[in-house]
């Protein structure tokens, strides 16, 4: 063996099988580059409520008595869809409220609860009137000829949020009547 020759460490062995490449055409790497810049362009601009965003309800949910399950104060199951009462704030699981004879009870438990008792053995009709910024359909709901969404907020057991005249109405006669949660000072 001559000292001159170039010695090969990793020399592919006689039944190595032989190299490809794969050779890349500019034009297929420019055409690639291409198509993932203007998929980009048309996605960026879109509305920003392209991912995520449901389109607004319309028409009427309507259910049985068997169908209708109370989620909690202001939100309804109608067979599997799940409905907010429009204009409705119930207070959240867990917060404490005192009665008028000073015991301490759960507020969104009693809202949930008399929500149940306006729904009861009543079939519950609901007119979608959009959705709230978490996208979840609203709605304006009746069971045996009562309003839910005024009934819940005059009973004193949630908020009327801003921006419905007709529920705040409804809330301040509750608060001077000391109605539900209203019957706590605190709250």
């Amino acid at each position: 063996m001559t000292i001159d020759r170039k010695r090969r460490i990793f020399r592919p062995g006689p039944f190595a099988p032989p190299r490809r490449t794969l050779p890349v055409r500019p034009t297929l790497a420019a055409g690639v580059v291409v198509v993932l810049a203007v998929a980009g362009i048309a996605l960026l601009s879109r509305p920003a409520t392209l991912f995520g965003r449901v389109p607004a309800g319309a028409g009427t949910v309507q259910a049985a008595p068997d169908a209708v399950a109370v989620v909690d104060g202001g939100t309804l199951r109608l067979d599997a869809r799940v409905v907010r009462l429009r204009g409705v704030a119930a207070p959240v699981r867990g917060r404490p409220c005192r009665g008028d004879d000073g015991r301490a009870f759960d507020c969104a438990g009693a809202a949930a609860e008399r929500l149940a008792g306006l729904v009861r053995d009543r079939a519950v009709s609901c007119r979608l009137v959009g959705h709230d910024a978490a996208g979840r359909a609203q709605a304006v709901c009746t069971a045996g000829g009562t309003e839910l969404n005024r009934a819940i907020v005059a009973a004193g057991f949630a908020h009327a949020e801003p921006g419905e005249p007709a529920l705040g109405a409804a809330e301040a006669e509750a608060r001077t009547a000391r109605r539900g949660l209203w019957a706590d000072a605190a709250f």
